[in-house]
């Protein structure tokens, strides 16, 4: 790289820690193999991490003038980014994103907890839980129950769990799959539309923190129009790191 890129790689995990001072979506989401090179301007770092969604995306932290130079300038000349496809921010940035022309812009928080730490109940009454429901059974519950209808690629040591009442019935679904550091993510938590407001979506999100229970951290994303399961999910015990937005982008 010619020395007029206005920015700086860093070459190691170490180094990215470092810049981002221990940020705990680095700490329990990235690494240690990176994806590709963080650049840093200022205190403002550009990294990949995989999303729950399934695949690679672009995430820049730290102060938004900061955040605002390194978007606005050649980063995506660097042969690693120039096929970049997605972008998330802190909100305080989405400035900086919409100036890349990101579409599709969605507002979310990125949360996490300490298996020991989370804040429990016992299950409701006549409910049971079911670890290692096919993946399969796990689609068609989601596909019927869940508005957004996606589930992310199936990844090696993926656990999907199910609140099952006395009949078998699934009454819920979620899953808990590992980040490349060996925290737990969970997403795809869903609970039967005529079952809501009966705690199950306490007693699914406690199971699910129980797959990870010898993880370092377990970490969700919630969007910002779910107020309910943010309210949960703090109740639990889950401590919100960071409101973002994230969009996608069209191929430099």
């Amino acid at each position: 790289m010619s020395s007029s890129v206005p920015w700086v790689e860093l070459d190691s995990y170490a180094a990215l820690l470092a810049a981002v001072d221990r940020d705990p979506v680095v700490v329990f989401e990235v690494g240690p193999e990176l994806l590709a090179p963080p650049l840093r301007v200022g205190d403002a770092v550009l990294f990949r991490r995989m999303t729950q969604l399934g695949w690679a995306g672009g995430m820049c932290l730290g102060p938004a003038d900061d955040v605002a130079r390194l978007l606005a300038g050649p980063w995506r000349t660097h042969p690693a980014w120039a096929a970049e496809r997605s972008m998330t921010v802190r909100t305080e940035c989405q400035d900086a994103l919409a100036a890349l022309g990101a579409r599709a812009v969605g507002e979310w928080s990125w949360l996490f907890v300490v298996p020991d730490e989370v804040r429990r109940r016992p299950l409701p009454d006549g409910v049971s839980v079911e670890a290692g429901l096919p993946r399969a059974h796990a689609a068609a519950f989601v596909d019927v129950e869940y508005t957004t209808r996606w589930l992310p690629p199936e990844t090696d040591g993926e656990v999907w769990v199910a609140l099952r009442d006395e009949r078998g019935t699934v009454l819920g679904t979620g899953l808990a799959a590992y980040t490349p550091t060996g925290a737990i993510r969970l997403s795809s938590i869903t609970i039967a539309a005529a079952q809501r407001g009966r705690g199950l979506g306490r007693a699914l999100t406690q199971a699910l923190v129980d797959i990870g229970a010898h993880a370092p951290a377990v970490v969700l994303g919630v969007d910002d129009d779910n107020p309910t399961a943010a309210a949960l999910y703090a109740a639990m015990g889950f401590r919100r790191v960071h409101d973002l937005v994230s969009g996608s982008l069209q191929p430099a």
